[in-house]
Order: structure tokens, then C-alpha cells, then sequence
């Protein structure tokens, strides 16, 4: 791995453990054992540094969607796995980076506001539409209105104190998408 992957690795690591407003450049450098200087032969900046782990971010979460998505399932079992991974995703971040992200970091924010509607909207909307082709899902339901609603509720979780008190990620799916999913299923 090349020097500049891996400060965006070692920031990933960094942000989500501590927040994003707390991890200096000092403190990144200090943990590689490099110095401030080399972060910013690589990065004009925090904010440039923070816009580069978002991007990293999402190569990852989008690989591991292609993955699910190549699988031989239906589309309602190809949206759980997307979800399932989702919400294990968001159980081990404290809130703290999503926060932070939002406050601090408008652009980089926005970059990830568009990965995660790509998420919801592109890829899960399209295997809802798969479902109702199919007729797994009832055609009735609105396919953009329920991918906004999943969107609302994420944010919730992510927001919340839910993730922190001991409920298992089962627990977590079931009872937010996972009912919601079978109440659209066809009859």
C-alpha cells in the first residue's frame, strides 16, 4: 500500500474511533510515526485529508455492495444483505464521525450525503423496481417513497443512542427495515 492510502487508512481508523473534529494532523502524524510535513506533501489539509478518507470510504462500502449485488438471490434478499452490511457498518462508527463529518465538513459531508443516496436510491430502489418486475414486491408500493423513509430512519440510527444499547445488528434490521421490507412483500 502506497504511503498515501495508507494515511487515508490510518485517518479512517483515527476519525471513527475519536471523532473527526478531535484527530489533529499532528495526531495522525504522531500515530504513523511520519512527520506533519509528509501529510502535507500528500494533502493540502484536514479538510482535503477528511474528502479523500469519504471517498475511500465508500470505494469500500461500493465493493462490498458489487459483491452482494453478484450474488445469485433474489432482490429482497440482495436489499437485506445491503442493509445487514449497512447497519454493521454503523454499529462499530460511533456517531461522533457522522456527526462530525456533518459540522465541520460541508463538502466532504456532501460527497458522502451523494454516496449514500446512490446507495438508497440508485442501488436499492433499482432492486426494489427488480422485486416489483418480478412480483415479489406488491406494485402498489412507492418505490422512491419507501427508499426515503429507510433513508430517514439510517439517519436515526446513526444519530441515536439505539446502536450503543446492546441490541443486537438482528435486532437492529428486524425491527426497523426488516418489517417495513415484509410489509411490502406481495401477498
Amino acid at each position: 500500500m502506497n504511503l498515501k492510502k495508507n494515511i487515508i487508512v490510518n485517518s479512517l481508523e483515527l476519525f471513527e474511533s475519536y471523532g473527526i473534529k478531535v484527530v489533529t494532523m499532528d495526531d495522525i502524524a504522531f500515530n504513523m510515526g511520519i512527520s506533519k510535513k509528509t501529510l502535507y506533501v500528500h494533502f493540502s489539509g484536514k479538510k482535503d485529508l477528511v474528502k479523500n478518507v469519504v471517498h475511500f470510504l465508500f470505494e469500500r462500502h461500493f465493493l462490498a455492495i458489487d459483491k452482494i449485488l453478484a450474488e445469485n438471490e433474489s432482490p429482497i434478499k440482495k436489499i437485506n444483505k445491503i442493509y445487514e452490511y449497512a447497519v454493521n457498518y454503523l454499529i462499530q462508527v460511533p456517531p461522533i464521525f457522522h456527526l462530525d463529518l456533518q459540522k465541520y465538513h460541508a463538502e466532504a459531508y456532501r460527497i458522502y450525503d451523494q454516496n449514500r443516496c446512490e446507495i438508497i436510491f440508485g442501488i436499492v430502489k433499482k432492486l426494489l423496481d427488480e422485486g416489483q418486475l418480478k412480483g415479489e414486491i406488491d406494485k402498489s408500493i412507492n418505490t422512491a417513497m419507501f427508499c426515503e423513509f429507510h433513508l430517514i430512519s439510517l439517519d436515526k440510527i446513526i444519530n441515536s443512542k439505539t446502536l450503543s444499547l446492546g441490541y443486537s445488528v438482528k435486532d437492529i434490521l428486524h425491527n426497523t427495515i426488516g418489517i417495513s421490507l415484509k410489509g411490502i412483500f406481495k401477498k
